[in-house]
């Protein structure tokens, strides 16, 4: 995993906007004994950064709330695949009867 000054190199980020978007969360290094270090989500996170700021002009209090969303529909995403998980330890019969509430139209309740 690389490191802070192997992002700053690779990235071509200045070390004060690195240390920044740490500080906000935008970005979520580990801690260890040589400092921090980034997996691929991170790496993932400060190209797609990079890339709203210069392509398409968002501005931080935007990117802030890009992030949030982002953040929450990948926590949705894996609240589902752990339903799914559930549904398919399920007997075939009540995951018919769940499949079968699920395709029902949503009620104004």
């Amino acid at each position: 995993m690389p490191t802070f000054d192997e992002i700053i190199r690779v990235h071509r980020i200045e070390r004060t906007q690195l240390q920044t978007w740490i500080e906000q969360r935008w970005v979520r290094p580990t801690t260890t004994a040589v400092g921090y270090v980034f997996d691929e989500v991170d790496e993932a996170r400060i190209t797609l950064i990079q890339e709203m700021r210069a392509e398409f002009l968002v501005n931080d209090d935007a990117l802030e709330v890009v992030l949030s969303l982002l953040d929450q529909l990948y926590a949705t995403r894996q609240a589902l695949r752990r339903i799914e998980q559930a549904m398919e330890a399920l007997p075939e019969s009540v995951r018919e009867q769940i499949k079968a509430i699920l395709r029902q139209p949503e009620t104004n309740e």
